[in-house]
């Protein structure tokens, strides 16, 4: 066995009892498996390691007797959260018993165990995150672990002149480029605020070093989604943020780059002068396949992983053009029919109107911290819907840890909040304001 493999293995091995009695580690260690992936730099017999279950059991029994965060389960959103995983289950129970849907049961079945796991890790880490300071240090370890690929990426663009796409962690969620190109888009606000509020000026630094990188190599992983996504966010950006002066330079020589430097290949890739491409037909192909399919399967559609040759001969308007969902929103609707697709769209229209009325709220009170970590985890989140309208990745768990740091931060902030005796008297608002404004420099919207 290679020495990097052994040192990896010892290291997990030894976390296993560390993250029992320590279930905080655990979920810390969970989001550098599911993000970083350190599982892919290894060749040997601990290739075959089951890095996610070795920290996921004894972290999941180490809450059961440490846990002090189970009030942050009080939450609609985790309602929300465990509504969609019971109809999930109806949903692949329905497939498994449709003689037209039997034949892909056993990868329905696989992907609900997968599913599975994403959504009861993040309940298990809304659980275990009870403090501000934790809730901090898992954002780190999320950004730092997408960070890591971004500086690793960094030389690849300068040395082939951005001529080659980008890829993620090779057997990850993020593999593909589209996929990482999405996760750097959700990515990119959080490097922004923290590099305006991390007390540390060498994190500062880094995270604002890490966000103008991210731009190009979202640009460079050649999706066109991810590209969307990217104009979505930054655009929100200029508008909502009152610190728009330090991004509006980013965004000018970034254009300004691309005009100037942007290889032949990036450019018609990207010119949608060239009409429908078999990407865009593929795309249409897949929604008009899903809508078909949910219109016949109305209540539970198709079941996971029904995007199958055999569906697709019969609800597509061509059969020849398999490929996955191509939309966030159209898997759902494909795979667990409107009541599924309903059910979705209100877990996300909830962390939408919670986010936004924690920052007016931390407005009024002139709390920044707060403030910040909900515009962070806003754009964040639009990062994900926008670019979701071309990807397929309606299970992405960095959404789903998204949603779980937004519960832990209502939690917080409800529990700050009341401890001060009444709301801020009115003629201090102003002042809440203008304290708010200078140190965030974040309007609402």
């Amino acid at each position: 066995m290679p020495h990097r493999d052994l040192v990896l293995l010892v290291f997990f091995l030894v976390s296993i009892p560390i993250c029992f009695f320590r279930p905080f580690y655990g979920a810390l260690l969970w989001a550098v498996v599911a993000f970083l992936n350190p599982q892919n730099y290894i060749w040997g017999g601990a290739a075959f390691f089951p890095w996610a279950v070795a920290v996921a059991i004894p972290t999941l029994a180490g809450m059961l007797f440490f846990c002090r965060g189970w009030r942050n389960l009080a939450s609609f959103k985790v309602f929300l959260l465990v509504v969609l995983w019971l109809w999930f289950t109806i949903t692949s129970f329905a497939s498994s018993n449709t003689t037209l849907f039997m034949n892909h049961s056993s990868d329905t079945w696989f992907q609900w165990r997968f599913v599975s796991k994403v959504l009861l890790m993040t309940c298990v880490t809304i659980a275990i995150v009870d403090s501000f300071a934790r809730l901090r240090l898992l954002v780190m370890v999320m950004a730092g672990s997408l960070g890591f690929y971004v500086l690793k990426a960094l030389p690849f663009i300068v040395l082939t002149g951005g001529a080659f796409r980008l890829y993620g962690p090779e057997k990850s969620m993020i593999a593909d480029n589209n996929d990482f190109g999405l996760a750097l888009n959700m990515t990119l606000p959080i490097f922004f605020f923290l590099a305006q509020s991390e007390s540390k000026p060498w994190i500062r630094r880094l995270c604002g070093c890490l966000f103008v990188i991210t731009i190009p190599a979202i640009v460079f992983t050649y999706s066109r989604g991810a590209l969307i996504g990217l104009a979505a966010v930054g655009g929100l950006m200029l508008i909502c943020l009152k610190q728009r002066w330090l991004i509006a330079p980013v965004i000018v020589l970034g254009m300004l780059g691309l005009i100037v430097f942007a290889p032949q290949s990036w450019r018609n890739r990207m010119d949608p002068g060239q009409g429908l491409d078999d990407s865009a037909r593929e795309r249409l192909n897949a929604w008009t396949f899903s809508w078909n399919l949910a219109a016949d399967y109305p209540i539970t559609g198709g079941g996971f992983a029904t995007f199958t040759p055999e569906l697709f001969a019969r609800y597509a308007p061509s059969a020849t053009d398999v490929r996955g969902p191509h939309s966030v929103y159209f898997q759902i609707l494909g795979e667990h029919g409107f009541v599924g697709l309903l059910l979705y769209l209100t877990l996300i229209s909830s962390c939408l109107m919670t986010v936004r009325r924690l920052a007016t709220r931390a407005r009024y009170r002139g709390d920044v911290q707060i403030a910040n970590y909900a515009h962070m985890f806003q754009f964040s989140m639009v990062g994900f819907l926008v670019s979701g309208l071309f990807l397929g990745r309606a299970y992405f768990d960095y959404f789903f840890s998204i949603i779980a740091c937004l519960v832990i931060l209502e939690a917080l902030a409800q529990k700050e909040w009341t401890q001060v005796i009444g709301p801020p008297e009115e003629n201090d608002r102003a002042a809440s304001e203008e304290v708010y404004q200078l140190h965030n420099g974040v309007s609402s919207w």
